[in-house]
C-alpha cells in the first residue's frame, strides 16, 4: 500500500454518553475490553476489537479537560462515526513517505491510555501522525501504530456474540464523491478506487471506504430510514460476519432491532446504534 497504510485500523464513534454506548453496544452483541483512560486528556472509550481492526467508543470521562476537540464535535455533529483512521505499522516511515508525496503530515504524536484491568491499569501505546484535512477531503483521517498489540487484543475479547468478525469498511455521505477520486487515487496508490456513477469505493489494504450521495445512500440501503444531517457523514459501518442468519437470530432473540435487506444483509439503524447504522454481511 502507498505511504505505508495498512488499511482501516479502527473508527472512532464519538458517544455523548460513554457508560450508554457501552450498554447499547453490549446489547447488540459486542464484546468489549475494559474501560480505557487517555493519559493527559479528559476522554475514555470502550474497543470493540476483532483479528485486524476494532470500533472505538470515545467519551469524555472528565468534563472540563482536553478532549482534542470532542466536545465540539458532538454539539456541531451530534453521535457518529467522526474518525476513520488509516494503520501503519512504522508511522514515522508512513510520515516521511507522506511528505515525500507532499502531503502536510504531522511529526508523530505519542499517546497512551490507561486500560483498567481487575489486576490493575495497563498501558497500551500508540503512535500517531495526523493528517490535514485536505488530504482526506469530506472524511477526517490520522494514522496510527500500535506499539503494544498484545495488550488490546486478548483471545476473550475478539468473540462477539453477534457473530461480527471484522470492520470491512465505512459509508460516507458527501456532495460529489467521484470529485474524490484523484485525492485518494493520490493516497491509497494507483488502482485503489473504482466509481460507478456517483459513488466512489476508496479501498485501503482488506477494507473500504463507500463514498456516496444522499440519494445514493436511500437507493443502496432502502430498508432503512435516513435522517438528513449535515454532509459529509458517516452514516454507517459494515461488518463481516460469517452466517448473517445467525445475526439476525441473535437479534431476535435480544430485542434488538433490525431489517433484513433481499441480499440476506443484517442492518442494525443508526437511532439503535448512537448515530451510525450497522450491516452484517457476509459479502463485505
Amino acid at each position: 500500500m502507498a505511504h505505508g497504510l495498512t488499511g482501516i485500523d479502527h473508527t472512532v464513534l464519538a458517544a455523548a454518553d460513554l457508560e450508554a454506548a457501552r450498554q447499547t453496544y453490549a446489547r447488540l452483541g459486542f464484546t468489549l475490553t475494559p474501560r480505557g483512560r487517555h493519559i493527559g486528556w479528559a476522554t475514555g472509550n470502550y474497543c470493540i476489537m476483532f483479528g485486524g481492526n476494532y470500533i472505538e467508543l470515545l467519551g469524555i470521562a472528565e468534563p472540563g479537560g482536553f478532549t482534542a476537540g470532542l466536545e465540539q464535535a458532538l454539539a456541531q455533529r451530534g453521535e457518529g462515526v467522526h474518525k476513520i483512521v488509516l494503520g501503519s505499522q512504522d508511522a514515522a516511515a508512513s510520515q516521511a513517505a507522506l511528505l515525500r508525496s507532499g502531503f502536510a503530515a504531522s511529526d508523530p504524536q505519542s499517546l497512551k491510555r490507561a486500560l483498567e484491568l481487575p489486576e490493575g491499569d495497563v498501558l497500551p501505546a500508540f503512535t500517531l501522525v495526523h493528517l490535514p484535512p485536505e488530504a482526506t477531503p469530506q472524511a477526517s483521517m490520522f494514522v496510527c501504530q500500535h506499539l503494544t498489540p498484545e495488550l488490546l487484543r486478548r483471545p476473550q475479547w475478539l468473540l462477539h456474540p453477534n457473530g461480527a468478525t471484522h470492520l470491512a469498511g465505512c459509508v460516507v455521505v458527501c456532495d460529489e464523491p467521484a470529485a474524490l477520486e484523484p485525492h485518494y487515487e493520490r493516497l491509497f496508490g494507483a488502482g485503489t478506487c473504482v466509481r460507478t456513477d456517483r459513488m466512489l469505493a476508496a479501498r485501503i489494504g482488506g477494507e473500504h471506504i463507500l463514498f456516496v450521495t444522499p440519494t445514493d445512500l436511500e437507493t443502496l440501503f432502502p430498508d432503512l430510514e435516513h435522517a438528513e444531517r449535515t454532509l459529509p457523514y458517516v452514516a454507517g459501518m459494515r461488518l463481516r460476519v460469517h452466517n448473517p442468519d445467525a445475526a439476525a437470530q441473535y437479534f431476535a432473540r435480544t430485542g434488538v432491532a433490525y431489517e433484513r435487506a433481499l441480499d440476506g444483509t443484517v442492518l442494525v439503524p443508526a437511532e439503535a446504534a448512537h448515530g451510525c447504522f450497522l450491516e452484517f454481511s457476509a459479502r463485505v
